[in-house]
């Protein structure tokens, strides 16, 4: 999710680079010395982004996940280039998050898990009754005992270029995963509270993501119960 104010696109367009340096220097990007400080940081980082939602809603100090396929609709106005980012974002996830269940695209919206719109920004609170206004990119979660049972995304199609959709594509999908909280540490990550361009998700993301869906944690467990399971997997 991002919060940026209507009526200042061009603003925003001719500071673009300026906010993106400042961004970077305000944090750092992942670079472990080893494989130790690697799981040492993602854990820290996990702590943060899953126990911790921007938007409390109710699910706070719990690890809650998928425990079923994700079977993903997309609706309204999606360019040719936003459903090529969502399909190869799905195809990282199907290979490199081996305990995430399989994720993949449908085209009838009846019986979808996820469901994903682009539409105009002024609609967005249509589709998300928890919407916050401001946002270029929204989702929410529907929990059953901390489960994810299903998920609504939500991004501007008419506020937004492509790059900063693709970034958006994967960061309300990361959100929506399990993910919900950002941070202020690593400027190359899709969770990165500044507003950033991302395109892709770095390391940590992906070390995030797994420790998520590791065998070794299920939904529901508290934030130190998680963490103890994991630092035992380890």
């Amino acid at each position: 999710m991002r919060k940026l104010c209507r009526g200042f696109r061009n603003i925003l367009a001719g500071l673009l680079v300026l906010l993106f340096l400042f961004s970077a220097a305000s944090g750092e990007a992942f670079h472990p010395a080893g494989e130790a400080e690697a799981q040492r940081k993602a854990l820290a980082l996990f702590r943060q982004c899953a126990f911790r939602p921007e938007y409390l809603d109710g699910s706070e100090g719990h690890l809650i996940r998928w425990e079923n396929e994700i079977t993903l609709w997309v609706g309204g106005s999606p360019t040719r280039e936003d459903l090529a980012c969502l399909d190869g974002f799905l195809r990282d996830l199907n290979a490199k998050v081996p305990g995430l269940p399989p994720c993949r695209r449908v085209r009838q919206d009846s019986g979808a898990a996820l469901r994903i719109w682009f539409i105009p920004e002024h609609m967005m609170h249509f589709y998300l009754s928890d919407f916050v206004d401001g946002n270029w990119g929204f989702f929410k979660c529907d929990l059953a005992q901390y489960r994810i049972i299903s998920a609504r995304v939500a991004v501007a199609s008419d506020v937004t270029n492509q790059e900063e959709r693709n970034h958006l594509i994967q960061e309300e999908l990361v959100g929506a995963l399990g993910l919900p909280g950002d941070h202020l540490v690593y400027s190359d990550s899709i969770l990165y509270e500044r507003w950033t361009t991302v395109q892709s998700l770095s390391e940590v993301d992906w070390r995030m993501l797994n420790l998520l869906y590791s065998p070794s944690v299920s939904p529901g467990m508290t934030e130190e119960e998680a963490v103890a399971a994991l630092k035992k997997q380890q």
